[in-house]
């Protein structure tokens, strides 16, 4: 039985009335929990479908968070959001705790519902209170990811004091190099190839499809683009470019390419060194230079820049709640997948 002033739980298939000023006004939130994101992976996977979990109270939409179904013929899966995009829940202040026990409750009743084989739901809360590991006990089992940020809040000029004098020093020679920074969403083709071609080096690593970054290139709304296309040139060409996603919180930076001339000369630092100058003139706190699983050289090079480390879970899911046959074989993935390692 619901006792009076218990929040109700909801999952819509619809941006619940409220989302946008929640999203604003949400310190943690993150370019994952903008609308049109889910709208333009729904658009551009045919099997892709969003949710949004809506948690209100006596006092309207005390929070929420949105998730993504996956099907991919009988395989389906449950994600908040797909690629360990970060979509903690939402909430007014005061009111996480409660809204994370529903949220979480409402994720494990969707998971068995849709028989799922799988997924993952990324609990980066920064700026928030650390979500509650005993209210998503029942959603999976837990794997800490270390995600690396770059406070604004403060000015760059902390940043900077941060860096260790090597990084400083390579960034003053960054700064003084002819390099020309811009916006040019018309360059994905030429980006996408240089980020393609470094990727080659990331073992297991499988570039986003093109299409994706082109749509969120061209989605905006009231609170502006959704995604950023930057790069960096030098009088021979292009040497770096990134696929920014835009929040009202934080600039993240989805993926990235630097020629090898543009890696020996610090081509990438420059390039976040500019794309944080223009995050922090926009009012945002932070930008996140995401996790580096697998890629110590990449992770250092983040710290080298004054970045700090946010330790948080990301709940993965089994297949528990899949029908008999793909359990045997989400074992078998998972037998071969130890084997491999090793």
């Amino acid at each position: 039985m619901t006792s009076p002033g218990a929040p109700t739980v909801a999952v819509l298939d619809r941006v619940p009335s409220g989302w946008p000023a929640l999203v604003a006004a949400d310190p943690a939130s993150t370019p994952a929990h903008r609308a049109i994101l889910w709208e333009a992976f729904a658009a551009a996977f045919p099997g892709f479908a969003w949710r949004v979990i809506e948690v209100r109270d006596a006092e309207g939409l005390a929070g929420g968070a949105p998730v993504m179904l996956v099907r991919r013929g009988p395989w389906r899966e449950l994600h908040a959001l797909p690629w360990m995009l970060p979509a903690a829940p939402l909430a007014r202040p005061g009111a996480h705790a409660r809204v994370d026990a529903a949220c979480a409750h409402a994720f494990a009743a969707l998971a068995h519902t849709e028989r799922v084989a799988g997924g993952t739901w990324s609990l980066y809360r920064p700026g928030g209170p650390e979500p509650d590991s005993a209210a998503f006990a029942d959603v999976g089992a837990v794997r800490m990811v270390e995600t690396a940020v770059l406070p604004l809040e403060e000015g760059l000029e902390a940043r900077r004091a941060a860096m260790a004098r090597k990084q400083r020093q390579a960034l003053d020679h960054a700064l003084d190099a002819p390099y020309t920074l811009a916006e040019q969403p018309d360059a994905l083709d030429e980006a996408h190839a240089l980020h393609t071609a470094q990727s080659v080096r990331w073992g297991g690593h499988r570039p986003l499809p093109l299409d994706i970054s082109r749509r969120l290139l061209a989605a905006s709304d009231a609170d502006g683009p959704l995604a950023r296309l930057w790069t960096l040139r030098s009088p021979s060409g292009l040497v770096s470019a990134t696929l920014a996603l835009e929040g009202a919180h934080e600039t993240f930076l989805w993926w990235a390419g630097t020629h090898p001339v543009g890696r020996r000369h610090h081509a990438f630092l420059r390039l976040v060194w500019g794309i944080a100058e223009h995050a922090r003139a926009r009012g945002v706190r932070r930008v996140n230079l995401g996790a580096s699983l697998g890629l110590p050289l990449v992770a250092s090079f983040k710290q080298s820049l004054g970045a700090v480390g946010v330790l948080h879970p990301v709940r993965v899911l089994d297949e528990r709640h899949a029908p008999a046959m793909l359990r045997w074989i989400a074992a078998r993935r998972r037998g071969r997948a130890a084997g491999e390692g090793a």
